[in-house]
C-alpha cells in the first residue's frame, strides 16, 4: 500500500508565486529524513490536505510525490532530491528531499547545486543556438564548416547545425576517452574531428555527446568568445539563475551535492566538479554535460520557455523559435526536435509520463535530473536528484520515477483528468 504524509504543512511544499520573489532565502528547512519517514508511518490513510494556492486542484497528488520520492530515498535510488513544478508564471511545488548522501548532515534544498549533466545540452547549448539563430549569427541549414573549420573535410563537410541539434549528423555517440587512457582535451577533440562516420548524415538517428561537443565549439567560433562566459551573459544573467554555470576540474566543492564515487577514473568521490568523464577531460566546460544549477534557477528558465519567451516583463525568445526548437522533427525516425526531445505516444514510458500532452517537450541528464514542459496547459516540473550515488550501476532503483512525479503534478493542476488525450 502507497504510504502517505498526514501534514503538507509539516513536510512538504513551499508553495511559492512565480514572481523574481521566489528567489528567496525563506525556504523553510526541512525536517530529517528520519523525521520524514516517521511521519509517513502514521498513517496509511489518503487526508485531504490544504494548500495556498488556488490552482492546485487535487492537493493530495502533491502529498503522494512527497511519498514517493521518500520511497526512493528508502530504498537507496539517491540520497537527495529537489523538485520544482508550477503553471505558468506559478510555482506550486518547490521542496527538498533526503541529504547530500545517505551519512551526510547537509539537507538537499531548493538551492542545493546538482550537477545536471545532459540538461546542458539544452539549457545550454540549444538555447545559445536559438539566440545565435534570432540574431542571424547562426544558420540551422548551414555546414558545421562555415562555423568550425575541423568540419572542413570530404567526410564532414556535408554535416549541418541541423543535424548536431537533431542528432542526424552520422558521429558516434560518444567514446569512454578516460578508458582508452586519452587524459587531455586536444587529444579528445582531435578525436571527435576524426572520427570515422558511422553513417551519412541525415540517415540515421543516433544521440551523440559528440554533436553537442562540436556545436558548442562552433558557437564559441561564431561569438568569439569561450563558450562558459558568453553562456553567462546572454543566458544565465538575463534570466537570474544565479547559481547555474560551468565549473572547473581539479577542485572539490563540498558545497555542491555530489554525484559518483569515482574509483576507476579520478579515484575519489565527484562533487562540485562534472561527472561526465569526457566533460571533465574538458575542462569542465562542454557542449553535452558541464552546466550546474539548482531548482530556484531552473524554475525562471521553465517559467520563460512557457511564457514563450518572456522572463519578468522583457522578451529573452521569441515564441516562434521556441515552438520551431520543440517540435519533433522526424517521428519515424525519433522523438527529438532541435536539441530537444518530445514525449513518446506510443505505449513506451516516458520520462514526461502519462499526461503531459503530446506537445510536450523536455530533456535528462544522466545523473537523475529532467526538465519537462506542455506548451498546452502550461505545466512544468524539475526533477534533480543524484541517482548516480554512490555508483551510476543502480539505475533499476531509479526508473521510472521522473514519469510518475510529472504524473503527480497534472494531477495536482488537472485532476479530473480526461484519459483520452
Amino acid at each position: 500500500m502507497t504510504r502517505w504524509i498526514p501534514h503538507l504543512v509539516i513536510l512538504s511544499v513551499v508553495a511559492l508565486s512565480a514572481c523574481r520573489s521566489t528567489r528567496t532565502d525563506l525556504v523553510p528547512e526541512p525536517p530529517s529524513l528520519d523525521q520524514q519517514i516517521a511521519l509517513v508511518s502514521i498513517s496509511t490513510t489518503p487526508p485531504f490536505v490544504s494548500t495556498d494556492s488556488p490552482t492546485v486542484v487535487y492537493p493530495n497528488a502533491l502529498v503522494q510525490m512527497d511519498s514517493i520520492l521518500i520511497d526512493y530515498i528508502l530504498a537507496e535510488a539517491f540520497p537527495g532530491a529537489v523538485v520544482a513544478a508550477g503553471v505558468g508564471t506559478e510555482v506550486i511545488k518547490m521542496n527538498g528531499y533526503g541529504r547530500f548522501t545517505y551519512d551526510s548532515q547537509q539537507y538537499t534544498l531548493p538551492r542545493s547545486i546538482f550537477d545536471l549533466a545532459s540538461l546542458t545540452k539544452v539549457v545550454g547549448t540549444t538555447t545559445a543556438t536559438m539566440l545565435l539563430y534570432e540574431s542571424g549569427d547562426l544558420d540551422l541549414e548551414a555546414p558545421v564548416a562555415r562555423y568550425l573549420s575541423a568540419y572542413d573535410t570530404p567526410e564532414r563537410e556535408s554535416i549541418t547545425i541541423y543535424h548536431l541539434l537533431t542528432h542526424t549528423s552520422g558521429l558516434p555517440a560518444f567514446r569512454p576517452f578516460h578508458q582508452d587512457d586519452v587524459f587531455t582535451s586536444e587529444t579528445v577533440l582531435d578525436s571527435i574531428f576524426s572520427t570515422p562516420l558511422i553513417s551519412e548524415p541525415g540517415e540515421e538517428y543516433r544521440y551523440s555527446d559528440f554533436g553537442m561537443i562540436s556545436l558548442a565549439l562552433a558557437i564559441e567560433e561564431i561569438t568569439g568568445e569561450s563558450f562558459d562566459s558568453w553562456c553567462e551573459r546572454h543566458i544565465f544573467t538575463p534570466l537570474a539563475m544565479t547559481s547555474t554555470g560551468f565549473r572547473s576540474t581539479g577542485t572539490p566543492d563540498s558545497t555542491i551535492v555530489p554525484t559518483e564515487v569515482d574509483d576507476a577514473f579520478r579515484q575519489r568521490l565527484v562533487q562540485g566538479e562534472v561527472h561526465d568523464e569526457t566533460a571533465w577531460i574538458l575542462g569542465g566546460v562542454a557542449g553535452h554535460a558541464g552546466l550546474f544549477s539548482n531548482a530556484l534557477d531552473l524554475s525562471n528558465f521553465a517559467q520563460m520557455m512557457v511564457q514563450g519567451g518572456v522572463y519578468d516583463g522583457q522578451q529573452f525568445l521569441q515564441p516562434e523559435t521556441i515552438n520551431q526548437f520543440t517540435a519533433a522533427v522526424d517521428t519515424s525516425m525519433s522523438t527529438r526536435a532541435l536539441g530537444w526531445d518530445t514525449r513518446n505516444l506510443n505505449d513506451e514510458p516516458s520520462s514526461a509520463g502519462i499526461y503531459f500532452g503530446p506537445k510536450s517537450y523536455g530533456h535528462t541528464g544522466f545523473t537523475g535530473t529532467s526538465l519537462w514542459i506542455d506548451p498546452d496547459s502550461k505545466a512544468w516540473v524539475i526533477l534533480l536528484t543524484n541517482r548516480v550515488y554512490p555508483t551510476r550501476e543502480r539505475y533499476d532503483r531509479f526508473w521510472g520515477l521522473r514519469g510518475q512525479i510529472a504524473d503527480q503534478v497534472y494531477q495536482a493542476l488537472f485532476w479530473p483528468i480526461n484519459n483520452d488525450r
